[in-house]
């Protein structure tokens, strides 16, 4: 059985843009000779399961979310997840950059996502994302990632900074100009191992294949050796294994 892992936003689907068929169709294939597919998201479950219903043929075997905090299974089911001490949350959440701040911030738990500052950037609806005050985001029970969206990616990367020397329990994931904060440990590197450790999926190192596109899939593809697509950054190719015209090409490529 082989494995394969990727990123969603920029990779299996085109940034503003649906996922093509030739992906869906190559995972179909994928899967029919036994071998396993799933996703590798910043995303939670709410977000990502709002664009997989757009694919009816799409059915994946797992998802790592929220930079490998969650992992599920193919029926939804949370099989394993990181989330934040209340402590930490209250404390990350008084920190100026949150409780003061004007970037759009989301609080997200296992299987909901709330709005503490709207995005507006993000064509959902009220129902899709309650908007909540700071002190019911302080209070909330689940939360396993922060994510704002800042100006630009140094701003994140400076966000990202300031929280870890607050709270060294926290790490940030970085996608673009967006911010994911999960607790230690949840990375998309540690999410693969984690999704193998609590399913007993045995697969060869040679039978796993990560593709992302942007800094937050780095880490995966450092640790497995793993791919990218040909609309990512220089620096993802020059640490990628093979550089790939899409998901479906790198699945197809290695079928047998």
């Amino acid at each position: 059985m082989k494995l394969a892992a990727t990123d969603f936003d920029g990779t299996f689907c085109p940034i503003r843009a649906a996922v093509p068929e030739e992906n869906l169709a190559a995972v179909r294939t994928w899967q029919a000779a036994g071998h396993k597919f799933g996703i590798n998201t910043g995303r939670g479950i709410g977000l990502i399961g709002l664009e997989l219903q757009k694919y009816e043929t799409l059915a994946p075997d797992f998802l790592i979310c929220n930079n490998g905090a969650v992992i599920v299974d193919g029926k939804g089911e949370i099989l394993a997840s990181l989330v934040y001490p209340q402590d930490v949350l209250r404390g990350v959440l008084s920190l100026p950059q949150f409780a003061a701040g004007s970037d759009p911030l989301l609080i997200i738990t296992e299987r909901e996502t709330f709005s503490l500052r709207p995005n507006p950037d993000v064509e959902l609806g009220i129902g899709v994302m309650p908007e909540v005050t700071l002190a019911a985001a302080k209070a909330m029970p689940g939360v396993v990632q922060l994510s704002m969206r800042c100006e630009t990616t140094e701003a994140a990367e400076a966000v990202a900074r300031a929280v870890h020397d607050a709270f060294p329990q926290l790490s940030g994931n970085i996608n673009r100009n967006y911010l994911d904060l999960n607790l230690e440990g949840a990375d998309k590197a540690a999410g693969i191992a984690r999704l193998l450790a609590v399913t007993g999926w045995q697969v060869a190192p040679e039978d796993l294949f990560v593709i992302g596109d942007d800094k937050n899939d780095l880490p995966a593809i450092e640790r497995y050796h793993g791919y990218t697509v040909e609309t990512a950054a220089d620096f993802m190719k020059q640490a990628a294994r093979a550089v790939y015209p899409t998901v479906g090409d790198m699945l197809l490529e290695n079928l047998a």
